[in-house]
Formats: structure tokens, sequence, C-alpha cells
């Protein structure tokens, strides 16, 4: 059972929860404001006393207390009942689905408010050239891993770049067919719930950074059949003027013997190339399909003699991640996506020489794989849906950054899967 009909969600909510490393107010025109800190304070590091929260927010204690009152009742916090150490977040208060939609593979999971993972589905699939078969695939594995459950909304979250209006797919290299498609709308149709579409890298990130403690500046790597990368900075992601910030896929790196780009160098279809050139694959397999594409990859990351090959890919991120840590000076990288986790300790062992090699004086990041494993991108769709429903909606004049007017155009580098 799916709650919201078909309504669209609004896309002020998209500037976020902007207390979440600031301080809250006391005026009575933004006591939503004030109950959506509260809450992601809770979320964070409950239980939390009153007066913690009075101090880390900068609320009057009766303020903090009156809020409290209201989110008790509401059923979005209790009283932690082990000795009466405070507030914590009701985590089955809210429940959202997350929708990844890669090229040859679909992750599905349904999430309380604490972005834990209640059930999940994977379906491999060539989404290339059938946008109406594939959500279809996408209404169904939703229908599974809600079971009948009631859920506050749906995250779609598909390869980049995205339009500005955040419903409708941009000019996405790797699928064609889906360029400026409505798909927000159309898997609102099939499932009965609002859905809110993120690109795959912003996802990634907003999962990373939605239960940890505090707000995070790090930075997102996300590589499955594209490669992107988000930036979080005081737990807000970098979304840019059009909402499609992260496409790094063109930064120019050495690998493989010479000079090329990052996507070019780490992407599954090259490396399956590259593999069938030395002898470590067959020729007969075939590439006109992403789903064999994914296969073969996964067989070749476990084949011990395509070891160089998993290690120069992972190099090649790590020189391009380098740019990224000097720009931003951000003190931790987490890498998801099917192809990174393929490539195993192999290739994180590659991206981390690599960058202590381009980084010898510093900043050196914290670089590690995702804990949430290929459902990560699935996950945070989930928590840009949970994050939303607790934001106060900001017009978009007041920052959410996006664009008014015409779409995206399609990018002058190609990704093809």
């Amino acid at each position: 059972m799916l709650h919201g009909g078909t309504e669209r969600v609004e896309r002020g909510e998209r500037a976020g929860l902007r207390g979440e490393s600031g301080t809250g107010t006391n005026l009575v025109h933004v006591g939503e404001h004030n109950r959506a800190l509260v809450v992601d304070l809770v979320r964070r590091r409950g239980p939390v006393t009153r007066a913690d929260l009075a101090r880390s927010t900068g609320l009057s204690a009766q303020t903090v207390t009156n809020i409290a009152a209201t989110l008790v009742r509401g059923g979005l916090l209790r009283e932690s009942p082990d000795g009466g150490r405070g507030l914590e977040v009701v985590a089955t208060a809210r429940t959202a689905v997350g929708v990844h939609l890669d090229p040859a593979h679909l992750v599905v999971v349904r999430t309380d408010l604490t972005g834990r993972v209640l059930a999940e589905d994977h379906v491999d699939l060539d989404a290339v050239n059938d946008p109406g078969a594939t959500l279809d695939t996408a209404a169904a594995a939703v229908g599974r891993v809600c079971d009948g459950a009631a859920v506050d909304g749906i995250g779609l979250a598909v390869p980049g770049p995205i339009d500005p209006d955040g419903v409708r797919t941009g000019a996405p290299a790797q699928l064609p067919a889906w360029w400026h498609l409505p798909v927000a709308a159309e898997l609102a149709a099939r499932t009965g719930a609002p859905v809110r579409l993120e690109k795959d890298s912003t996802a990634s990130a907003l999962g990373e950074v939605w239960a940890g403690p505090a707000p995070d500046d790090l930075v997102s790597v996300f590589l499955g059949h594209g490669i992107g990368a988000a930036t979080v900075a005081h737990g807000e992601v970098v979304r840019g003027a059009s909402g499609n910030a992260g496409e790094f896929g063109g930064v120019p790196v050495h690998a493989h013997g010479g000079w090329t780009e990052v996507w070019e160098a780490c992407q599954p279809l090259q490396q399956v190339r590259r593999a069938i050139d030395a002898g470590l694959l067959s020729a007969a397999v075939p590439l006109d399909r992403a789903v064999d594409v994914r296969r073969a990859f996964a067989r070749l990351c476990a084949l011990p003699g395509a070891a160089p090959l998993v290690a120069e890919a992972g190099a090649a991120l790590g020189s391009a991640l380098a740019l990224v840590v000097e720009l931003l000076d951000v003190p931790r990288a987490t890498i998801g996506g099917s192809a990174a986790l393929a490539g195993g300790d192999v290739f994180l062992t590659a991206v981390r020489r690599r960058l202590a090699e381009r980084l010898p004086s510093g900043p050196f990041p914290t670089v590690a794989f995702t804990d949430h494993g290929e459902a990560a991108v699935a996950r945070g769709a989930a928590c840009s849906v949970l994050r939303a429903g607790l934001a106060t909606p900001v017009p978009l004049a007041s920052g959410t950054g996006r664009r008014p007017g015409g779409p995206v155009p399609a990018r002058s580098i190609a990704h093809p899967w």
C-alpha cells in the first residue's frame, strides 16, 4: 500500500534541511524549520536530552520543550525507554522506497526513517531501449519490497543529467531512448505513489550522510556503467545551477598507456574490450547488451590475471579524485557502484596508492567503499524522500539553485554503457 496518490513532490523541497549544521531561531514563522532541525538532531544523535537539544540548536529550553511535545504527539519522536536518557526517533514513523535504475541492473529498497533497509530486490535487465518495460519491471519490484506496507513516497535515481524540472531525465548518453522522458510521472502512474527524481551520484551521496552522527563533508564517487561524483558540504549535497553537478567523467587521466578520460579508463564496457584484446575473456562475449557487459565485467574482475587491468582503472580514478580533493579539501571519499565494488581490494588499493602519489603533502582523505554495497544508490534515493518529508519547503528563488527554462543539453563527452 502506497501513500500520497500521484501528487508531485514540490521542487522547493530540494533546498533541503537548511538547519542541519546551523542553529535554530525562536521566531514563530519558522516553527516548521525548527521542528525539522530537532528531528534531524535526534535522528542522528539520539537519544538526546532536551538540554542538549537547546545547546545544539540555540533554541530556548521552552521552545525545545514545546517542539518535543508536538513531535512526540505526532509520533516522530518518543521518550527513550532506557532510563529517561532523552528523546529518540521513531524509526517506523516514516518509510520510503528507493529505486536505482542502472542500464544493466535495477535495485529497489524500502527503508525506515533512519535509513535502515527493511527489504530489497535486485533485477538484472537491459534498460537501454525499452523505458516502458523497464518501468513496469521497476513498479513490480516496488510492489514486492512494499509487500502491503505503507510508504511515504518513492525516490528514483537515474543516470544524469536530469532536466531542471526534476521530474524527467535529461539526455543521459547511456540511455538515449530515455531522453527527456517524464520518468517521475511514469513511475508514479504505475505505483500510485509520489516520485522524487535524483541523479544516481547525488542519491549515493545523500545516502552516505543520512545516518551519520553529524553533517559531513565528503565526495561520493559512483562507478557503475557510468561514472559521477557528488560533493557534500556540511551535510548538503552541492547540486549546481541546473542540479547536475558531479559530471566528472571527462577529467583527463593517464591510463592504459596514454591520455584519456576517466570514464573511458574505468567503464565496464571499455575494460571488457581491453580484456578481450588481452585474451583474458573470449572474443565471443556479447557486447551489445548492458546486462551482458555487466556479467562479463564481473567475471573479469574475479580472474587473478585481470588484477593489473583492474588496478589501472583504480589508479585512473585516483588521479581524477585527487583533483577533486585538492579543489574542495574534503576529508573523506566514499566509492560505490557495481563496477567499483566488483574491483574489490585491488581497485580500492590502487585508488589509495595513486592519491598518495598525487597528494604527498596532503590533504589526504580517508577513502573507503560504501558500507551499503550495491544498494547504496537506491537507499540514498529513499533517504531523499525521507529528507524532503522532514524539511521545510523553501521557495525556488530562495536557493534551490535550479535554473528555470529548457532542458539540460546533452553532454559533449560520450559515456556509452
